[in-house]
């Protein structure tokens, strides 16, 4: 009984901790995506990412701290476009404000 506390209360605060760490992820990358859209004036109507097995536009990312996503937007002049925005650099990840766009006609 006792070797079971010890495991919970070793595993409880691990489990939160990764919870913690994805979720603050995915607001980095939100607020990262939005700040792409507000700077190029553009006006977000959807953004997803890519499933790892899915084609993008970026299929080989040089890094794992850049983040591809799957856009929708609508331009100042009302038009709309869609494409693909990969995120952040190689080295410096989202701490870059470095952005790749590729448009789909």
């Amino acid at each position: 009984m006792n070797e079971a506390i010890v495991i919970l209360a070793i595993a409880a605060p691990a489990v939160l901790l990764a919870a913690a760490l994805y979720w603050i992820d995915r607001v980095r990358r939100r607020e990262s995506l939005f700040r792409w859209a507000s700077e190029n004036h553009f006006k977000l109507l959807a953004y997803r990412q890519p499933f790892p097995v899915e084609a993008s536009g970026f299929p080989f990312s040089l890094s794992k701290a850049q983040h591809v996503f799957r856009v929708e937007v609508e331009s100042n002049d009302g038009r709309h476009q869609a494409g693909w925005v990969r995120l952040g650099s190689a080295w410096l990840g989202l701490a870059s404000r470095k952005a790749d766009v590729k448009w789909i006609d």
